[in-house]
């Protein structure tokens, strides 16, 4: 039996080695195939120990994987399940994107508005214990089967924050996860409308146009794209994204590779309309692959304006090949460019996983021996990421702050209160939400409440942090009364209140315009 674990590991290895050419030619390949199989057979013959053929294999084919680049990756069974299920439908989880990296579960992002993004888990927070068993070395599968369960029930993390030393506890309260992609959406005065893309799914094209057509609705004339922390997806969709905001005939992206299937050029499609109003889009280091295609679509196109901070800086296509036993490998097969040209891809070459996930990239430097223009010949750099046309910090949360919504107290708190006092507060708001947000205000009882509940997790009262995120802490209260009366849109309609990138992007809509105008004006006529 141990024999034909043997051969079917061998035969797993030389299609592996076959058709990713690990060598310039058959005859070179063959002889490495030669030299895994005999290994293989000596570890299984002559091994101090009996030895688990299905583990050697996994471990021979991610460590083959690791040579190439970040995002060539090996799924087992469970897990390639796992991962399909998050890009076509829902589940009951935390709602967190988890990959392995340096041998840790480690958080890619977060679905806005569930259980994990409720408690403040961060993209780059590693999870070191899941129910007080240290995650060292697990599988993703483990991982995934240990974090997604029945709505309601709990699981125990602990997490380690890069730039923190201490880990930090944390009790989420698993629930259904949504279906959209559409984080939120709203209007944030009469005529600039908000959507937020939490990733780049199979429906995500839909999901927008299901947005935009709401909001059009309520007089939508200027329009926010929030991409902040979008991990990316489906390359596809991204492509769909951008269509619905250019006329047909436009490169909005193209990839190449060594595979002729890999070379693609996407084109916009011809349609009777297409949607002119002034765009602008915000970014972070979070904003990834599919994101990048929009943000750097847009730009180049001079289309609409980049806000926020330098994003993340994936450039790589992968295909994801199935295997015989339910598994897959996702294999980069090319690059993807921007309209103008740029590849933004950043630097993995000498890097260590861990140094690549977690570099803070310079906002302020760009390469500049890697200039390119955009269609009204603007310079814009590579050398990876996109590089906003405007740099604006993203807001920080001082330590107090964290800790008490980490530890759970902001949760225990509102659940309380909102276990008491939200009826009273739903009937008198449900039907004034412009009420609610311009009168309510957290009272000082409920603060100091929040600091009292804090002081029973083990989080001591902190003075001077309590003065720094004390409207922060407000702001919280008030969102989750909001999603308790209206749901996720108006909870993050309040968390907006004190986000200073989108409020800042407001300032920007002349400019914006401009770019809308002059688009308009070099697009056949404005017509398509």
């Amino acid at each position: 039996m141990r024999r034909k674990i043997i051969a079917a590991t061998f035969i797993l290895a030389l299609a592996c080695v076959a058709w990713m050419g690990f060598s310039g030619t058959a005859q070179n390949a063959y002889k490495n195939i030669l030299k895994l199989q005999r290994v293989m057979d000596i570890v299984s013959q002559v091994y101090v120990e009996e030895v688990d053929a299905n583990a050697i294999t996994e471990a021979a084919i991610e460590s083959m994987l690791k040579e190439l680049d970040p995002h060539s990756v090996y799924f087992p069974p469970k897990e390639s399940k796992a991962v399909a299920e998050q890009m076509q439908g829902d589940f009951e989880g935390i709602g967190a994107t988890i990959e392995i990296v340096q041998n840790w579960p480690a958080v890619v992002t977060t679905v806005a508005g569930a259980p994990a993004n409720r408690m403040g888990i961060l993209a780059g927070d590693r999870i070191v214990k899941i129910n007080d068993e240290k995650t060292e070395g697990w599988q993703l599968e483990q991982v995934t089967s240990k974090l997604r369960g029945p709505k309601g029930t709990k699981v125990h993390l602990t997490i380690q924050r890069p730039g923190t030393s201490e880990s930090i506890d944390v009790d989420i309260v698993r629930d259904k996860i949504p279906l959209s992609t559409v984080a939120s959406k709203f209007m944030l005065d009469k005529e600039t409308g908000y959507i937020s893309i939490s990733m780049f799914s199979t429906k995500t094209a839909d999901d927008v146009e299901k947005a935009l057509q709401e909001l059009e609705a309520q007089g939508l004339k200027n329009l926010i794209l929030d991409l902040r922390g979008n991990g990316g997806g489906v390359l596809q969709q991204a492509f769909l994204v951008v269509d619905k905001f250019i006329p047909g005939d436009k490169l909005v992206v193209y990839t190449r590779g060594r595979i002729a299937s890999a070379n693609e050029d996407f084109y916009s499609s011809y349609k009777p309309k297409f949607r002119p109003y002034p765009l602008i889009v915000l970014m972070d280091r979070g904003a990834a692959s599919a994101s990048e295609v929009v943000a750097g679509a847009i730009q180049d196109l001079d289309r609409g304006l980049i806000l926020g901070e330098r994003s993340f800086g994936k450039g790589l296509t992968q295909l994801e090949y199935p295997l015989n036993d339910g598994s897959a490998v996702r294999i980069t097969v090319g690059r993807y460019y921007t309209p103008s040209g740029r590849l933004i891809q950043r630097d993995y070459k000498d890097k260590s996983l861990k140094d690549y996930y977690r570099e803070r990239m310079d906002e302020n430097v760009t390469d500049s021996t890697k200039i390119f223009h955009t269609a009204k010949g603007r310079a814009v750099y590579g050398g990876g990421g996109i590089v906003p046309d405007h740099h604006i910090d993203s807001d920080t949360v001082g330590t107090y702050a964290r800790y008490l919504w980490m530890k759970g107290a902001i949760r225990d708190f509102s659940n309380k209160f909102l276990e008491e006092q939200g009826p009273a507060l739903r009937d008198r708001y449900k039907n004034d939400l412009p009420g609610f947000l311009k009168n309510y205000q957290t009272p000082e009882a409920d603060l100091q409440a929040v600091v009292k509940t804090g002081e029973t997790k083990g989080v001591p009262f902190d003075k001077a942090g309590y003065v720094q995120d004390k409207d922060f802490l407000a702001n919280v209260l008030k969102a989750e009364a909001a999603r308790y009366i209206w749901g996720n849109d108006a909870s993050a309609r309040v968390r907006i209140e004190l986000d200073n990138v989108a409020l800042e992007a407001l300032k920007y809509f002349k400019e914006a315009q401009k770019f809308a105008d002059h688009f308009m004006k070099t697009t056949s006529d404005g017509k398509n």
